[in-house]
């Protein structure tokens, strides 16, 4: 098995390769400039974690990680290193309790259109559509940071992200 981070950034490889450098990491960092990863799963937010096995099985469903995390890192290596450990995983995994999060279709079709209309060039129509998807999925911090991250690429992509100021935005 192989360890590959995908990287959503609607401003594509540019701005997510110097961090990739940095981290000095030794897997394939994928980007994901489109969402598609998070539309398929329903993410809301960033950093999750998804496990898939070779077979393409979902053998842990999505969970916040942190790479600094030395319990998540001890089971990211085991699961790697122990072809025994993905068999206990897909026996464990179990069902949801809770109900799965809705997609609201408009807001996700708004976001889309907003990525189309900053591949394009047109940054002002892409966030004005962007705020309406927010408007329509406030919980979504995917389109929060994706927002800041294009309007104030210094609290983003300038030395360290800077958690503070999202969060004063809040």
């Amino acid at each position: 098995m192989n360890l590959v981070s995908i990287a959503l950034d609607a401003q594509g490889a540019s701005v997510v390769r110097p961090w990739h450098d940095a981290a000095d990491a030794d897997f394939v960092t994928l980007v994901d400039s489109q969402n598609s990863f998070g539309t398929r799963y329903n993410l809301k937010a960033i950093p999750y974690g998804v496990m898939i096995d070779e077979a393409g099985r979902l053998v842990k469903a999505p969970f916040n990680v942190n790479v600094k995390d030395q319990k998540t890192l001890a089971m990211l290596e085991k699961w790697l290193s122990d072809p025994d450990y993905n068999a206990i995983l897909l026996r464990e995994m179990k069902p949801s309790n809770r109900s799965t999060a809705k997609t609201n279709t408009e807001a996700a079709a708004r976001f889309q259109l907003g990525l189309i209309l900053l591949e394009n060039g047109k940054k002002d129509e892409a966030m004005t559509e962007w705020r309406k998807a927010l408007a329509l999925d406030p919980q979504n911090w995917i389109i929060h940071k994706q927002i800041w991250a294009v309007e104030h690429p210094d609290k983003f992509y300038k030395g360290s992200v800077d958690y503070g100021w999202q969060k004063a935005q809040l």
